[in-house]
C-alpha cells in the first residue's frame, strides 16, 4: 500500500488540469492530458508512490526557470516543473494540507489569511476570498489605531531553508515521515542541491510555505508587545497606537524572522502609516461606489472551461463586467505612465468577456504602449491570444501580429526576457501566416532570454504550433535532433510526430516511450485526439 492516499493525488491533478501549474508560466500541453487522462495520471502517480526511490532515481525531475519580471526594472526566479512531477509533489503535499492547517492559527482568530485549506474536493485547494478578507480586516484594524506598519520579506520562497522546512513538515507528517523525505528530495532535486529555495509560483510552495511561517506567526501571536497583526503570504501589517510601538514591531519581527527562518525584511517595502494614510493607499476591495476602480478591483473574474456551468458562467462574468468602463480605466492607467499593477492586471484579463470592437481597440492599445505595461506582459500577451482566437477581422489581426512580430525583430526588451517571449510565442501560434511560420523557425534554435541556450518550453511551443500547421517539412528535420533534446521537447516531438502520417509511426515504432511512464500516457493522449475529426494540437 502507497504512502499517500490516491484521493490526494486526484484532487492534485484536478487541481492543476483546471488551474494550471502556476500563475507565472503559460499552461503546457501536458495539463490537457491531465484533465483528459486524469484517472491514468493518478493510476501512476500511485505507482510511483509504492516504488518512490527507484522512480525518483530512474526518471529525471526536470525543470525550467526563467526571470519573471517585477515591476519596472526588477526579475525573481521562478521555476516552471516537469508536469508529471509537479503533480506527484502536489499531491504530497496535499496529503499534508489538513495537518498544515490545523496546525496554522485558526481562522477565527483574523489573523492570517492566506491560502487557507479548503476541504471541499468540489473547490479549489484554496478559500477563494482570503485576499479580500485580509484587506477589509486590515482596514477594520486601521480604523480603530493610530498607526500602521507594513513590511513583508525579502526574496521568500527563494529563501526558504529546507531543514527548517522538513523540521515543521515532521510535526504534522505521520511516524513514518515517509511524504516529508520525499518533499525534501524533491525539493532537492529542483534546486540543483542545495538546501534552500522553493519553486516559485505553484500551489505546493503555498502550502509548504504557510508552514514555514507558523512558528514566527505563533510567536507573534504570543507576544504582547507585537499588538494586533494581520498577514497574507509574505506582507505583515501590525497595528498600534504610537510610534514607538510601530518601531518595536519592526525590529521584534526582524529579530524574529532572522533567529527563526533565516529571513529578512525587504528595506524598501518597510513603511509605516497613520491610519488615515493607509485607508488612502490600500486596495479597499468591495468598498467603492458602482463603477470604480475599487469595486472593480473586488470581482472574482476566474472562469473555468471545463466547468459544467462554463456557458453560465461566462454570461455571469459578462453581466459583472458591463457594469464598469474598462476602456476607460485601462486608458486612465495607461496615460499614467506607471501603471497600478493589479487594477490593470484584472482589467486586461477582463477584455475577454466584451464585444470584439471593444477588444480589438483595447489590444491596439495595449500593443502601443508595452513600455507602460512592462510589468504586466504575460497577462497583456494572454488577452493579445484571446482576442485573436475570436477575431474575425483578418485585416486587424494581420495588424497585431505585424506588431507583435515587430517586438522580436527589434529586439525590444520586454521581448527578450524568455518568460515574455514564450507567451509571445503563443500570440503569433494564433495565426498560421508565412511570416510567423519563419519567425518561429528562426526563434527555435537561437537563445532565449539574456543565457545562451534555448529555453525548453518555448521549442516545445514552437514544435506543437508547428504541428498544429501541419509544417512537416520542418518536423521531418526535427527527428534528427531528438536524442539531444529536453525532455520536455522530446515530448512534445512525441506529440507532433503524429503530424508526420506514415512518417511519423515508422518512427515512434522505433522510439517508444518507456513503458508504464507518464510519456505513453501522454502518447495515448496524442494517438487518440489525433484521430479525432475537428481536433488541433493545444496551444
Amino acid at each position: 500500500m502507497g504512502a499517500i492516499d490516491r484521493s490526494a493525488f486526484d484532487r492534485a491533478v484536478v487541481n492543476v488540469a483546471t488551474r494550471g501549474d502556476t500563475d507565472v508560466f503559460p499552461f503546457p500541453v501536458e495539463n490537457h492530458v491531465l484533465h483528459d487522462k486524469t484517472s491514468e495520471i493518478v493510476d501512476l502517480l500511485v505507482r510511483i508512490s509504492n516504488n518512490f526511490r527507484s522512480a525518483l532515481a530512474d526518471s529525471a525531475v526536470t525543470s525550467h526557470s526563467s526571470l519573471a519580471p517585477v515591476g519596472y526594472a526588477g526579475y525573481r526566479w521562478t521555476t516552471q516543473i516537469d508536469p508529471a512531477w509537479n503533480a506527484y509533489l502536489l499531491g504530497v503535499v496535499t496529503s499534508l494540507a489538513p495537518a498544515i492547517e490545523a496546525a496554522r492559527i485558526d481562522p477565527e482568530e483574523k489573523t492570517v489569511f492566506s491560502y487557507r485549506y479548503d476541504s471541499d474536493p468540489a473547490n479549489g485547494l484554496f478559500e477563494a476570498d482570503g485576499w479580500r478578507k485580509f484587506q477589509e480586516r486590515c482596514l477594520e484594524l486601521a480604523g480603530r489605531h493610530q498607526y500602521v506598519v507594513s513590511v513583508d520579506i525579502a526574496d521568500f520562497y527563494s529563501r526558504i531553508y529546507h531543514h527548517r522546512l522538513e523540521n515543521a513538515l515532521l510535526e504534522v507528517d505521520d511516524s513514518s515521515h515517509e511524504r516529508t523525505k520525499q518533499i525534501i528530495s524533491l525539493l532537492t532535486k529542483l534546486s540543483g542541491g542545495t538546501s534552500y529555495g522553493l519553486p516559485v509560483g505553484g500551489n505546493a510552495a503555498r502550502l509548504l510555505s504557510e508552514l514555514v511561517l507558523n512558528r514566527v506567526d505563533r510567536l507573534l501571536l504570543a507576544e504582547s508587545e507585537a499588538g494586533e497583526f494581520c498577514r497574507y503570504a509574505d506582507d505583515y501589517r501590525f497595528f498600534v497606537n504610537d510610534i514607538q510601538s510601530a518601531h518595536r514591531c519592526i525590529g521584534m519581527l526582524s529579530e524574529k524572522l532572522m533567529r527563526n527562518e533565516g529571513f529578512s525584511l525587504q528595506k524598501a517595502k518597510t513603511r509605516i502609516f497613520t491610519s488615515t494614510e493607509y485607508d488612502l493607499v490600500t486596495e479597499a476591495q468591495q468598498q467603492g461606489s458602482p463603477g470604480s476602480a475599487s469595486r472593480f478591483l473586488g470581482l472574482r473574474l476566474h472562469f473555468d472551461p471545463y466547468a459544467t456551468t462554463a456557458v453560465e458562467d461566462y454570461e455571469r462574468m459578462m453581466l459583472q463586467v458591463s457594469e464598469f468602463d474598462i476602456l476607460g480605466m485601462l486608458r486612465d492607467e495607461i496615460t499614467k505612465g506607471r501603471i497600478h499593477v493589479s487594477l490593470t492586471k484584472r482589467l486586461v484579463s477582463a477584455l475577454r468577456y466584451m464585444d470584439e470592437e471593444s477588444r480589438s481597440q483595447a489590444v491596439v492599445s495595449l500593443l502601443e504602449n508595452v513600455e507602460t505595461l512592462a510589468p504586466i506582459i504575460p497577462q497583456v500577451m494572454l488577452s493579445v491570444r484571446q482576442c485573436l482566437d475570436e477575431m474575425t477581422d483578418e485585416d486587424a489581426a494581420s495588424d497585431i501580429l505585424r506588431t507583435v512580430r515587430g517586438l522580436i525583430e527589434d529586439q525590444h526588451y520586454v521581448a527578450k526576457n524568455d518568460l515574455n517571449l514564450a507567451y509571445i510565442v503563443r500570440v503569433l501560434g494564433a495565426r498560421k501566416t508565412r511570416e510567423n511560420e519563419r519567425m518561429l523557425i528562426r526563434l527555435y534554435g537561437t537563445a532565449h532570454g539574456y543565457g545562451v541556450e534555448s529555453a525548453p518550453n518555448i521549442q516545445r511551443d514552437i514544435l506543437l504550433i508547428m504541428a498544429k500547421w501541419n509544417a512537416r517539412y520542418w518536423l521531418s528535420e526535427r527527428k534528427h535532433s531528438f536524442g539531444t533534446d529536453h525532455l520536455w521537447v522530446k515530448r512534445a516531438f512525441r506529440v507532433a510526430s503524429y503530424a508526420l502520417s506514415d512518417e511519423g509511426r515508422h518512427w515512434r515504432q522505433k522510439n517508444k516511450p518507456a513503458s508504464d511512464s507518464f510519456d505513453e500516457v501522454v502518447d495515448k493522449w496524442a494517438s487518440e485526439r489525433f484521430g479525432q475529426t475537428g481536433w488541433s494540437v493545444p496551444i
